[in-house]
């Protein structure tokens, strides 16, 4: 396993299983490999039979949350980092992997508390010294992040992780140069460390160095990185370039999310065919329905489910996204209590009607409709000023919005969500691109293609504006 031969690692804990069926470690080291190979429920599965055979054991309670937080199950991921912690205090793996799914669900000061448990255990621990930087970013505290991260360095010289870290707090401090300098110096260490090449190369983009910018997004070669090279390519206005991309693109059968919502607002804006075949006419593909339709006592079911999303962990205008003046959980609230589940049921029924609906529709988007999908959803609370940019949901297919309390704007459209081409703030050539706004009632469900952007007017009254937000994830 430590030489990265995984499939073969595989095969030696099944055989030490097989001779020893009760081997709890063997079962918990498989499924840190299957973790590593990115079978995340065969890898819980091992860490449950190691726990089952072994109760008390607390790196199989850690080895499960780690599975647990890549499949975005955060909260169940807390609770076997808790176990673990309970079942070995002096655990400082368990505090720093504690920490990351405190990060993840936006609570920093707490994520904060356990990396510096973790590092109060072992004060040699450069990891947890830089995912202490990353948490001090995210709460602004950018000399302290820096100095995180740059002890982690001192520790571990060639800690790429903390090089990469390092970088992305000195952008925030604006010191680009500097920060351009620590990615280098990450992908000096580890060439292939694909997320020091794109923050690279978003730096170089920043820096309206576009070529070079282009130059490593092409190498770190993600679906993230080539959507990234069309617009740098659009900005410059090498527009000849960024056809033959596009068409190449297009040719492909990997689907592209991203690229999608770039083809579709540039060919508008460049008066070309889009050759994008994922959903041409996405506005088109815009549908509305409500809870109305589908369970009798609305208004109840809506005030038990902004109850119980109430309950969540909510995170002010959270790092990276795009609401404004307003509240955002963890993407895990259709997991969180009866009405939050049943609502799930509902959005799934509503989804089979969509698809019935567009069934005859020629387009990727329909003829390559997941056969299995997880719902991924979050609530908002927004408030006065509250607004949501321009954006799109690129590791979706559909997504949508649940309305539970909505504005009350009269005449205005404030507080209303508008879809259309543009996005990303890429330059505006032909301002006549096609866009819709919707006035939302409480229970409206809207569905639409993940490559439409979209985004909350902002609203002035002093309300709330309660959603939930969903993607359909594909499985498959």
């Amino acid at each position: 396993k430590d030489l990265g031969r995984l499939d073969e690692a595989l095969q030696n804990y099944d055989k030490a299983i097989q001779l020893k069926p009760d081997f709890a470690e063997a079962h918990s080291n498989r499924g840190i490999t299957l973790k590593d190979l990115g079978r995340l429920d065969e890898a819980v599965a091992s860490c449950d039979k190691a726990i089952q055979l072994k109760p008390d054991y607390a790196e199989a309670h850690n080895n499960r949350g780690n599975a647990l937080r890549h499949l975005g199950q955060l909260n169940e991921a807390l609770r076997s980092y808790d176990k673990a912690i309970q079942l070995k205090p002096d655990y400082e793996e368990a505090y720093n992997n504690l920490g990351n799914v405190l990060k993840d669900l936006g609570r920093l000061d707490e994520a904060l508390q356990n990396y510096d448990k973790a590092i109060q255990l072992k004060p040699d621990f450069a990891e947890a010294h830089s995912n202490r930087g990353n948490a001090l970013k995210d709460l602004g505290r950018l000399d302290e992040a820096v100095a995180s991260c740059d002890k982690a360095i001192q520790l571990k010289p060639d800690y790429s992780e903390a090089h990469n870290n390092m970088g992305v707090a000195l952008h925030d401090k604006k010191e680009l140069e500097a920060a351009i300098e620590s990615c280098k110096q990450a992908l000096k260490i580890e060439p292939q460390y694909t997320e020091a090449r794109t923050s690279l190369a978003g730096f170089l983009e920043e820096h309206g160095k576009y070529q070079e910018a282009v130059r490593h997004y092409d190498l770190s070669n993600t679906a993230y990185s080539k959507a990234k090279a069309l617009q740098c390519l659009y900005i410059s206005g090498c527009y000849s370039e960024f056809k033959d991309r596009l068409d190449k693109l297009a040719e492909s059968s990997d689907i592209n999310i991203r690229v999608a919502a770039v083809s579709a607002f540039v060919t508008h804006q460049l008066k070309l065919k889009d050759p994008y075949p994922f959903c041409k006419n996405s506005l088109d593909f815009l549908h509305v329905g409500n809870l109305n339709d589908h369970i009798f006592d609305v208004s109840s079911f809506i005030e038990n489910l902004i109850l119980e999303a109430s309950k969540e962990s909510q995170v002010w205008e959270p790092k990276n996204r795009t609401t404004k003046f307003g509240f955002q959980t963890a993407p895990t609230i259709l997991k969180t209590g009866k009405n939050c589940m049943a609502l799930e049921k509902i959005l799934r029924k509503e989804i089979d009607l969509y698809h019935s609906k567009y069934s005859s529709e020629d387009c990727a988007f329909i003829n390559s409709w997941p056969s299995e999908y997880n719902l991924k959803g979050w609530f908002v609370r927004l408030v006065k000023n509250g607004h949501q940019k321009s954006h799109i949901h690129p590791s979706g297919w559909l997504s949508g919005v649940v309305y539970l309390k909505t504005i009350d704007s009269l005449d205005t459209d404030d507080g209303s969500i508008e879809l259309g081409l543009h996005g990303y703030n890429l330059p505006i050539l032909d301002d006549t691109y096609p866009r819709k706004i919707h006035r939302p009632k409480p229970g409206d469900i809207i569905l639409f293609p993940s490559s439409l952007f979209h985004r909350t007017i902002p609203f002035k009254l002093r309300e709330t504006r309660h959603v939930i937000a969903f993607d359909l994830v594909p499985l498959n």
